[in-house]
């Protein structure tokens, strides 16, 4: 029973530490390095604590086991967290004829900033739109501008404004 408590217990930890590592490393590169140092700081004591149980014990495969399944369980709750908590910007462009029609008047009006670029493409003259939102509102934008103009071409990706003030 000891064993299986152990192991449980190693495979909690590594969970633990490995979830607030991923979020660490998601919030250093979202430009967050005191939130991230704060994570870290939690992120090696728990670290330590599972290792030292381990390293107790290195004969025993069911702890090893239990190690390294913890550090991918941990991985994946790391990311999903993240996805939830939403944090960083994300830039949104869409892409579409100048006949279709535009997306920029509703985003303005439900509070989101929106530039827009005429352009030219393969077939024709088209719109360019650029919105940096929030991440957690994406999918509130996708959903209006899909209702808007679902011929729309969009693209997202994160943004990591920097300040020149600095």
């Amino acid at each position: 029973m000891d064993l299986f408590l152990s192991a449980f217990i190693i495979f909690s930890l590594r969970v633990a530490d490995q979830t607030l590592g991923t979020m660490r490393s998601l919030l250093v590169a979202r430009n967050r390095p005191v939130y991230a140092a704060m994570i870290g700081l939690v992120e090696s004591a728990i670290w330590i604590i599972a290792i030292s149980q381990v390293v107790k014990d290195l004969d025993d495969p069911v702890l090893i086991i239990s190690y390294a399944a913890g550090f991918s369980a941990g991985t994946i709750f790391g990311s999903y967290i993240e996805n939830i908590l939403g944090v960083g910007n994300m830039v949104i462009r869409v892409f579409s004829s100048i006949k279709d029609p535009s997306v920029a008047e509703p985003l303005r009006e439900a509070g989101y900033a929106v530039t827009v670029i005429n352009g030219e493409g393969r077939d024709g003259a088209v719109r360019i739109y650029l919105c940096i939102i929030p991440r957690r509102k994406m999918k509130t934008v996708l959903n209006i501008i899909k209702s808007i103009n679902p011929k729309a071409f969009v693209t997202t990706e994160l943004a990591n404004p920097r300040s020149l003030n600095k």
